[in-house]
């Protein structure tokens, strides 16, 4: 399955759980997501576009997607999700990473970002009761487009 493909299906997943509305901090490894997409809110502040979709969900009831690149930028939505958790409102975290072997090899970008936000996060799509954020990891190896 191609990088485009996947991203796709990983989108169609996502509206299927009501989001319309998607924030994206553009980065080379969310690319494949960037280009699936066909409309957004476009940030160059990760945390910021955590936030501002925070406000979204809870505004307009129903489920917004942040998009993001791989490494520290994903650590940057923490703070929201954490807000998300306790107030009971449903964030997406669509984080792009790189391959799982790249990990711990000190290449850049490459963190242990696939359970970052711990217990603040749902991981598991079946699971995810939109009552909290659920974290979604993709992984797309290169090229990625």
């Amino acid at each position: 399955m191609s990088n485009l493909d996947l991203a796709r299906a990983l989108i169609e997943v996502v509206r299927g759980f009501g989001v319309i509305d998607f924030c994206v901090c553009s980065g080379s490894r969310n690319a494949p997501l960037i280009a699936v997409v066909d409309r957004a809110y476009s940030f160059v502040d990760e945390r910021s576009a955590a936030f501002f979709a925070l406000g979204r969900a809870k505004r307009d009831e129903r489920p917004v997607a942040v998009i993001t690149t791989s490494g520290t930028a994903a650590a940057e939505l923490l703070p929201a999700a954490i807000e998300a958790y306790y107030s009971g409102t449903p964030l997406v975290l669509i984080t792009a990473d790189r391959p799982a072997r790249y990990r711990g090899t000190g290449a850049p970008q490459a963190i242990e970002q696939s359970s970052i936000f711990g217990v603040y996060a749902e991981r598991s799509l079946r699971d995810w009761n939109r009552l909290m954020p659920l974290h979604i990891n993709v992984e797309f190896d290169e090229p990625l487009l």
